[in-house]
């Protein structure tokens, strides 16, 4: 294994990652807002929800959810970056969609199961199943070594609080 000294970029994982990345996307919000502005005083439907360089662009359709995609890659762009075509996904929330390991997703009201509304379905938000397998691969890496019982719990702890 050959090691390289690498001279530009930042990495990954690194602390000061996530600083730059909100510093490259200040300004999209008010991007996406300018292009979507009221009508009749009632609100476009989009929203903007970011984390560091994860993000999330909800609209009342498709044809929505488009152009903002078009207005994004345009936003990204002017600042050397490019959107991640494989993670980029274009969804009805029906269908659902994970977000910083939690999937997000609406079910068909059960009024078994439910307490009573109004609303056709009911949001559901739990543990992706790609967060689910991260953290069983991190407690097993801790629980499988030999320590007392005190350290594998000291160990797992923090794994479980997040």
């Amino acid at each position: 294994m050959n090691f390289t000294e690498t001279t530009e970029g930042t990495p990954q994982g690194g602390i000061i990652s996530p600083l730059l990345c909100n510093i490259a996307l200040n300004g999209l919000e008010e991007t996406i807002k300018a292009n979507n502005p009221l009508r009749k005083g009632i609100s476009s439907g989009v929203h903007v929800i970011r984390y560091a360089d994860d993000l999330i662009i909800t609209g009342k359709s498709k044809e929505i959810l488009v152009k903002n995609k078009k207005i994004l890659t345009e936003f990204l762009k002017e600042r050397g970056l490019e959107l991640n075509e494989k993670k980029t996904k274009i969804t009805h929330i029906k269908e659902g969609f994970d977000f910083l390991g939690f999937n997000l997703k609406r079910y068909p009201y059960n009024p078994r199961l439910n307490k009573p509304t109004d609303q056709e379905t009911v949001l559901v938000i739990k543990p992706s199943a790609k967060g689910i397998k991260s953290i069983k691969a991190k407690l097993k890496e801790k629980i499988l070594k030999k320590y007392p019982i005190n350290k594998i719990i000291s160990l797992v702890n923090p794994i479980l609080r997040g």
